[in-house]
């Protein structure tokens, strides 16, 4: 079964390499054409808590994402990654316009909201799937290592799951098994939407304040001051939910402290991204809940300055 990983960034190598592993042709595409050529010259290694998967060069198979189209059209893949930020979105679009009239099965992996809508309306006749992962990962040139086992959720928020003899859903439940046949804890979800909004929240509370005060994701919580701070982000994003008719579990609270916990040393993307001078997918995250404000006839202040301040470095 041929999957097309577009992102070789740490989870797109994490996820591509352990479905290459586990049997399956995995292709890989880049945003660049140098991108492709180390991989297809060095190869990769994911490092894992109890074994090493050393994927060699002439098992990549890795193009740089101006040819996936005529690459997909010669000879169509089962399912496709998308692994890129939302602020590649749009590129990627560009890129696959050719396909706009084919049937493709994506699964998305983003942070925010938004992309969806833009892909369902690019590509109106393929399967757009949500993707949930609290998986994480850190890469070196030529190296992945998984930081931890996390859960990967799917999900599609027009089909119901209890609909199971659609095609859609068998070919959901087919990335699914080969999800869990490459190791990892994968379910399929009938509540997509709330787990997309769960982690909107999390990502708007943690991800701006680590890139603001250039620490990693545990640091939140050790000092009050900035718990503080969380707790305002928090309380004001839930009076925007309630207000969109969205209502999380009663300890979500308890459950951003323990993300922080479980994912102490990591990194946030948007830090990396600021470290790195890259735009952010601040719009996409406290600039979608401050939208969400708007449409309610609310306000979100504390969100509205995070989002000014990030857009400004």
């Amino acid at each position: 079964m041929i999957i097309d990983v577009v992102g070789a960034g740490s989870l797109g190598l994490l996820y591509g390499g352990k479905l290459l592993a586990a049997g399956n042709q995995v292709r890989f595409w880049t945003r660049t054409t140098a991108q492709a050529d180390l991989l297809n010259r060095i190869g990769v290694t994911i490092v894992e808590q109890d074994r090493k998967i050393h994927i060699q060069p002439d098992q990549i198979q890795a193009k740089p994402i101006n040819e996936l189209s005529d690459t997909w059209e010669r000879t169509p893949g089962e399912w496709l990654l998308l692994m890129v930020k939302q602020t590649s979105i749009d590129d990627f679009i560009h890129e696959i316009s050719l396909l706009k009239d084919q049937v493709l099965n994506i699964a998305c992996f983003q942070n925010g909201m938004g992309h969806l809508e833009k892909l369902q309306a690019a590509l109106p006749h393929s399967l757009i799937c949500s993707a949930i992962t609290t998986e994480g990962a850190k890469r070196t040139e030529y190296q992945v290592t998984r930081a931890g086992t996390g859960e990967t959720r799917l999900g599609n928020r027009n089909i119901d799951i209890e609909a199971s003899t659609s095609i859609e859903m068998e070919k959901t439940f087919t990335l699914l098994r080969l999800m869990q046949q490459a190791g990892f804890d994968c379910t399929v979800s009938n509540e997509i939407d709330k787990l997309i909004y769960r982690k909107l929240l999390i990502n708007a509370v943690i991800n701006p304040l680590t890139a603001l005060w250039r620490i990693p994701n545990g640091e939140l919580i050790n000092k009050e001051e900035r718990k503080r701070f969380m707790r305002q982000l928090y309380d004001e994003t839930l009076v925007i939910y309630s207000a969109s008719g969205i209502h999380l579990d009663q300890d979500m609270w308890e459950q951003l402290i323990s993300v922080c916990r479980s994912t102490a040393s990591n990194t946030s993307s948007m830090l990396a991204d600021v470290l790195q001078g890259r735009g952010t997918e601040v719009g996409s995250i406290n600039g979608h809940i401050v939208r969400m404000a708007h449409k309610s006839g609310l306000a979100a202040p504390t969100h509205g300055i995070l989002l000014d301040l990030i857009e400004g470095l």
